[in-house]
């Protein structure tokens, strides 16, 4: 009883127990988690521009006007002269150094800052924007105002790295001419991600940016931080394929028999056994109707040697081929057969015969018992 009151005062003092509930943030649902620019996909349809996205390197086209590319993707000579020959026919390209991997996760402070390769910094320096990673950094910058195009717009960014046209101070952004085109670099993305667009003036921001082009066309979203491995694949996997393919067909060709087996140069001669060339020479002799003369001479001497057995065991009046056929151990019908059959119809019947009579012949050859 005791013990049960006991569990009972123990049960109400749990149930008396405070808790404290606690919210925190995991991040958006959907489409918005996939896609940190989403928000600004949308911002620029609603302005009336026709919106591109694409999950890895794409190299841009005559009639897209914008591109907003995170840095780490122009990792090479290649994607780096495309994207400067695009921008000097015409066209704005809008780097986003930090903060701009796709699968960076918002709510989270840990941040690792991308490696910038050197083809991607030769290129800034060609159009006159120094950028500096953050690796080549010390501590943050931060920036409350960003001016372009004689406006100002309120923001909240902060960086490693720091950027800089020629002649200018350091900060988060920087935006100049080059040919017919331009080139802006900004160091913190997270201005135009899917959480902070909506804060202070980034959204006015990125609507001045893309206004900055004289012309209407498509503005184009990069996402990701470097090539996809799948886009690779069907990009390239085919010819491989193809070529594994052909060299496969070409062992097989090599290695396996065509139209069977190879003939050899020099057959062996074949071994057989004694046996098999009675039997050959046997039905050879029967074919030329030679079958008596084979026998005759078996028989004669099974006859001259039947008798003298049998006068030398007392058993001369009795019938002889049932004294062969005793001492034998055959049928007495196959011995008559194998006796007194003249042409035997067929080669089996002619070996059975000649069997006959070479073990007739065995048993009077060997001695008495």
């Amino acid at each position: 009883m005791k013990r049960l009151l006991l569990m009972a005062a123990a049960a109400l003092a749990l149930t008396a127990c405070d808790y404290t509930e606690v919210e925190r943030e995991i991040g958006y649902k959907g489409k918005a988690r996939i896609n940190p620019w989403l928000a600004a996909e949308r911002l620029v349809g609603h302005m009336g521009w026709k919106v591109r996205s694409v999950i890895s390197w794409t190299a841009p086209q005559g009639e897209e006007a914008v591109w907003i590319v995170p840095a780490s993707i122009l990792s090479n000579e290649s994607f780096t002269r495309r994207m400067e020959q695009w921008a000097g026919a015409g066209g704005h390209l809008i780097l986003l150094v930090e903060h701009a991997d796709e699968a960076t996760n918002d709510w989270l402070d840990a941040h690792s800052p991308p490696v910038l390769e050197p083809a991607l910094l030769s290129m800034l320096e060609r159009a006159g924007i120094h950028l500096k990673p953050a690796e080549a950094t010390s501590g943050n910058t931060t920036a409350e105002e960003i001016v372009f195009a004689g406006r100002t717009f309120k923001v909240n960014a902060m960086s490693k790295a720091t950027v800089a046209a020629s002649g200018m101070k350091p900060g988060v952004f920087a935006s100049v001419a080059t040919g017919d085109g331009r080139i802006t670099v900004v160091t913190d993305g997270r201005l135009f991600r899917n959480r902070w667009i909506g804060e202070n003036d980034h959204a006015a921001l990125l609507n001045a940016l893309i206004e900055a082009m004289e012309y209407e066309a498509t503005v184009g979203f990069m996402r990701g931080s470097g090539l996809s491995l799948w886009v690779l694949m069907r990009a390239h996997l085919g010819p491989v394929l193809l070529g594994l393919g052909l060299w496969l067909l070409l062992w097989l060709w090599k290695n396996f028999t065509r139209f069977g087996p190879l003939e050899a140069a020099a057959v062996p001669p074949v071994l057989r056994g004694y046996a098999h060339h009675l039997e050959a020479l046997g039905d050879f002799q029967w074919r030329l109707d030679r079958t008596a003369s084979l026998l005759a001479s078996l028989r004669r001497q099974i006859v001259e040697l039947g008798h003298q057995t049998s006068g030398r065991a007392g058993c001369r009046d009795e019938d002889f081929h049932q004294f062969l056929a005793d001492r034998a151990g055959l049928p007495r019908e196959r011995v008559s057969h194998a006796l007194a059959q003249a042409a035997p119809s067929d080669p089996a019947i002619l070996t059975r015969i000649t069997a006959d009579l070479q073990q007739l012949l065995k048993v009077l050859h060997s001695p008495s018992p």
